[in-house]
C-alpha cells in the first residue's frame, strides 16, 4: 500500500512530457516536448552533436522512454536532460516523462518515481540514481516486466542494470591529482570529497588519493565526506577548511556547485588557494578567468544525455553495442565519455554550449520541475 500511495502521489506531482504521436491525451498542465522553452537552435543543426563518440542510430519502433534523474539544480543534470530530450527527437523515440528526485540521498522519492514509470509501461528507464544502494528491488520489478534500465551519469548498485553511460570516476580523480602535482608536487591540498552515500564521489576520491600517492610530497587534508554538492556547501566547507589549513595551495572539490562554491570562497577571502574540480556550472568560466578555479574536468552533460539515448536505442533495437567496458567495481558494462581538462588557456576555443551547458533560457520539461519542488 505504501508503494501504491507513493506512486499515486508522484504521478499527481508531475506533468506528462508528451511527444508527437502519443496515444494518450495529456491533461491541461502537461508540457509537450516541442514546447519546452528552447531558445537556441538544436546543437544537431550546427555541430557534430555526438562529438564522434558513437554513430547515430534511429529507433526501429516508436519506443517509449522514462527518465528519472537526481536533480535539476545544476548545469550538469540540466544539461543531461536537455541532451536526452533533444536526442530523442533525433532518434525518433518518445520521452514519456522526466522526473527529478530533488537531490542526492532522496532514494525513497526516486523509487516512487520509478514505480510511476513502471505503471506507464515504458520500454526503458534512464536512471540517474540519487544513491548507489537501495535500488535492486525496484530495478528487478522493472526488468521482470521487460523494462530495460540504463544508468545515467552516476553508478547504481544493481547487476540487473543493462549498461551505464558515464565517465571513469577513478580516472577523473587521478587526472585532478596529476594536474596539481604538475603545478606543485609538494602542495598541501584541501579535499572536499562531497556527500556520504553516492559511489561516484567515493570512486573519484579514491582516484585523487591514488594520484597523491604517486606524487611525492603532496599532502591531502580534510578528507571528510559531508553535505551535498551545492554552491552553499562549497562555500561553507572551503571557508572552514582554509581557516583550518591556511597554508593549503589547492582545493579539490568533487564536482559542480561544490567547486563553484569553493572558488567563490577563495575569492571572498582573497586567498591564492586554487580550486581544481569537475563539471562546469554557470559561474565556472568567470572563476577560471579570475584565477580562482585552476582546472575543471569537463563532464559534458549534454553529450552524456545524447549518448544515453543512442545506447538505449541500440539496446532496444538489438543492435551492436560498441565500446562497452567492464564496469568493475560497477556491476554492469559502461560506455565511458572521454575526458577534457578545461583551463584558462583553452577557454577561447572551447564552446560550452555544444556539450556542457544547455542553451540560454532553456528550461527542463514541466514534469521534471514539478517533481523537484
Amino acid at each position: 500500500m505504501q508503494h501504491f500511495l507513493k506512486t499515486a502521489l508522484s504521478i499527481a506531482l508531475v506533468s506528462t512530457l508528451t511527444a508527437v504521436g502519443c496515444t494518450q491525451k495529456p491533461p491541461a498542465a502537461t508540457t509537450d516536448a516541442a514546447t519546452t522553452g528552447t531558445t537556441s537552435p538544436s546543437p544537431a543543426e550546427a555541430i557534430d552533436r555526438l562529438r564522434g563518440v558513437v554513430e547515430p542510430a534511429t529507433a526501429k519502433k516508436p519506443y517509449r522512454i522514462g527518465i528519472a534523474v537526481v536533480q535539476l539544480a545544476d548545469d550538469y543534470w540540466k544539461g543531461m536532460v536537455y541532451g536526452l530530450v533533444d536526442e530523442a527527437k533525433q532518434s525518433k523515440v518518445e520521452i514519456v516523462r522526466v522526473l527529478a528526485a530533488g537531490g542526492y540521498g532522496k532514494t525513497s522519492e526516486q523509487i516512487a518515481q520509478l514505480e510511476a514509470l513502471e505503471a506507464l509501461k515504458v520500454d526503458a528507464v534512464i536512471l540517474g540514481a540519487a544513491d548507489f544502494d537501495g535500488y535492486d528491488q525496484v530495478v528487478k520489478r522493472l526488468t521482470d516486466k521487460g523494462i530495460k534500465v540504463i544508468a545515467a551519469g552516476v553508478p547504481v548498485n544493481s547487476k540487473l542494470v543493462s549498461l551505464g553511460v558515464t565517465m571513469d570516476e577513478i580516472e577523473i580523480g587521478k587526472t585532478i591529482a596529476s594536474y596539481i602535482c604538475k603545478q606543485d608536487p609538494k602542495a598541501e591540498v584541501i579535499t572536499l570529497p562531497g556527500p556520504k552515500g553516492p559511489a561516484w564521489n567515493k570512486l573519484r576520491f579514491d582516484g585523487v588519493q591514488a594520484g597523491a600517492k604517486d606524487c611525492p610530497g603532496m599532502k591531502l587534508v580534510g578528507n571528510t565526506f559531508a553535505g551535498d554538492i551545492t554552491i552553499e556547501d562549497g562555500q561553507s566547507q572551503a571557508s572552514d577548511m582554509m581557516i583550518k589549513y591556511p597554508e593549503a595551495k589547492y582545493i579539490y572539490a568533487a564536482a559542480g556547485g561544490l567547486g563553484t562554491g569553493a572558488g567563490l570562497a577563495t575569492k571572498r577571502m582573497n586567498r591564492v588557494t586554487k580550486v581544481v574540480t569537475s563539471a562546469v556550472t554557470a559561474k565556472t568560466v568567470d572563476l577560471i578567468k579570475d584565477g580562482h578555479i585552476s582546472m575543471v574536468v569537463s563532464e559534458p552533460g549534454i553529450l552524456i544525455g545524447r549518448s544515453l539515448i543512442q545506447y538505449t536505442v541500440r539496446l532496444l533495437n538489438g543492435d551492436p553495442m560498441p565500446n562497452l567496458k567492464k564496469g568493475d567495481p560497477i556491476p554492469y558494462p559502461q560506455f565511458l565519455i572521454p575526458m577534457f581538462e578545461l583551463t584558462a588557456d583553452k577557454l577561447p576555443s572551447y564552446n560550452l554550449s555544444n556539450y556542457d551547458q544547455p542553451p540560454t533560457g532553456w528550461q527542463p520539461p514541466a514534469s521534471a520541475q514539478a517533481a523537484a519542488q
